[in-house]
């Protein structure tokens, strides 16, 4: 298996001339300048806009594909007091879609209704079981980030004479379904931006019933901009553009969320003022998936939606036990695909793992399907075997766009759909060795060994004397960090390096002293102990780095958080 040794830095050069313009107009530290030239953002115009994300950069929504005609049923809906049924999805990002639709709807005096799909008694996408029993009880149906795939259950609501608009952030097939679909990633769209999450476009479709209604949008920002920071980061959409504008903001306005369900789990989650990306991203949105991977995920659904104290806490609790549960799943899980790759796979040759297990729980194998990415390099597709059914999800790298190639063995499938990294599939048990010959067939026609190496992206190479605290307090401009706005990364060559050792459980964690004869600084690698013995005792080695401020004392100190190290010999 590739291991971090391999990895090839991407320096990306630096324009000092860009650097200086933006040191000289915006007043930023020369190395935060480098980081904005270097990710394209070289004008003050456009570095001052990214800088500063602002709700007044939102565009219209109206811009979106059928959002006028989506606004003109619901607001028909309204107006003749008729049944609205709100379906979800059982994510993080369709239980906040859900929650917000939900809780703006009611306010709007509409009689809502809402569902969402569970895993193991539903198939993927919108569910007909719950479309049939809303015959005659929910004149329209929202489907919140599914539907765009799902004609034949779209077919059946029309059956029912039930009209139905999508709100959907998938890729379309060929063919929309019969219904209003409000999908920026329709070929028609004319939206500036593709990759809105679903419960943005679902606050797309509240602001834009907002604008019919001559209701105020600020009113709508602050509350439900915090569902919409939660959901955006928790299914890893980019962060740049409206996906960045929305977070920042719905990350301000979180720590004061009048929502009671997510004032106790932030208590739960230990979160107070200064939330960032990554508490959402690890400690909220593992919670909230949780119960849609091990059980209804109508309970996160309402916990969201509870303005009652005592039932928050009691569904708080039980969010945080299924997400202890699924813990324990994908550690087993994980340690078993090893073992199976290890029998199965052969990494030189073999482009796309395809891993398939009775036993295994369908809520995991997503994660799972990450983690082995991550140890092999390959696109990796996990099956759970129930029955004669196998079902499971695939994560991918950007040389294989996977939901594109599932669409190639389509004739496998009986379901699948999902995103160019993302997807997931069901199919006969006795069809899964075709699938993974499939695969893999594609997979070498698509990925070269340059694709398989490991990668991180450098903003720029630096001296150790650019380093400073005034550097790292300049750089938390750059949040939310996250897909599409990473954490900033940066090189600095040939610095002579004393005290190294290892520190924590386990010894996992490495610890060492650097010194480039201008200042002397310490850096922590977490996960890096084993790279010990590599290193020379008293020798000089190469950083790839990010500058933080490490306040664990009470008082802020400079530390470089080592991404990976190299020895000079």
């Amino acid at each position: 298996m590739p291991t971090a040794h391999s990895t090839d830095w991407i320096i990306r050069p630096r324009d000092r001339a860009a650097e200086a313009r933006l040191v000289r107009e915006l007043s930023v530290h020369p190395v935060l300048a480098a980081v904005l030239a270097g990710r394209g953002l070289r004008t003050p115009a456009a570095a001052r806009h990214f800088l500063n994300p602002s709700l007044d950069d939102l565009h219209d929504p109206l811009l979106l594909p059928d959002m006028a005609a989506a606004v003109d049923r619901v607001v028909g809906a309204l107006e003749a007091k008729e049944p609205i049924l709100i379906h979800g999805d059982y994510d993080a990002d369709g239980v906040t879609s859900t929650a917000l639709l939900v809780r703006f709807l009611s306010v709007l005096g509409a009689e809502v209704r809402y569902y969402l799909p569970h895993r193991f008694e539903d198939s993927y996408g919108l569910s007909e079981r719950a479309v049939r029993a809303s015959a005659g009880d929910a004149g329209l149906i929202i489907a919140l980030d599914c539907g765009v795939r799902d004609h034949d259950v779209i077919d059946c609501a029309c059956a029912q004479d039930q009209d139905v608009i999508v709100v959907d952030h998938h890729e379309p097939g060929d063919k929309l379904p019969a219904a209003l679909v409000v999908d920026p990633k329709r070929q028609d769209s004319e939206y500036p931006e593709r990759e809105l999450a679903a419960v943005g476009l679902a606050f797309k479709l509240a602001s834009a019933l907002c604008e019919r209604l001559d209701m105020p949008q600020r009113s709508l920002q602050r509350a439900f901009l915090d569902l919409v920071a939660i959901g955006t980061i928790a299914d890893v959409s980019p962060l740049v553009g409206e996906n960045r504008v929305l977070t920042a903001v719905g990350l301000q306005v979180l720590p004061d969320t009048r929502k009671v369900g997510l004032q106790v789990l932030l208590e739960l989650c230990e979160l107070g003022e200064g939330i960032g990306a990554r508490d959402v991203a690890f400690r909220i949105a593992p919670r909230l998936n949780a119960v849609g991977r091990m059980a209804d995920p109508t309970d996160a659904l309402e916990l969201l939606l509870t303005d009652d104290e005592h039932d928050a806490r009691r569904r708080v609790l039980h969010l945080d036990s299924l997400n202890r549960q699924r813990q324990r799943e994908q550690e087993s899980t994980f340690r078993e695909a090893l073992e199976m790759i290890e029998r199965e796979v052969d990494l030189d040759r073999d482009r796309v793992v395809v891993l398939a297990r009775q036993g295994w729980h369908r809520g995991v194998v997503g994660i799972v399907a990450s983690k082995v990415l991550e140890a092999t390099g390959l696109p990796t597709l996990l099956l759970a075997e129930e029955g004669n059914c196998a079902r499971g999800s695939a994560r991918s790298i950007p040389a294989f766009n996977v939901a594109h190639a599932l669409g190639c063995c389509g004739d496998l499938l009986d379901r699948y759909g999902g995103h160019s990294l993302a997807a997931g599939c069901e199919l006969s048990i006795d069809r899964v060795a075709e699938l993974r010959d499939r695969l893999n067939a594609i997979g070498r026609e698509l990925i070269g060994a340059d694709d398989l190496r490991p990668t991180i992206q450098v903003d720029a190479e630096v001296d150790l004397r650019e380093i400073d605290q005034d550097l790292a307090v300049q750089l938390t401009r750059l949040e939310p960090c996250g897909e599409g706005n990473p954490e900033p990364v940066f090189v600095a060559s040939d610095v002579a390096m004393s005290d190294a050792r290892t520190v924590g459980a386990s010894a996992r964690h490495l610890k060492l002293i650097v010194d480039d004869g201008t200042r002397r600084l310490e850096c922590i690698g977490f996960g890096l102990g084993e790279r010990l013995d590599d290193l020379p005792r008293f020798g000089r080695v190469d950083l790839c780095f990010t500058p933080k401020l490490d306040d664990y004392t009470g008082l802020p100190r400079l530390q470089l958080q080592l991404a990976d190290i190299r020895p000079r010999y």
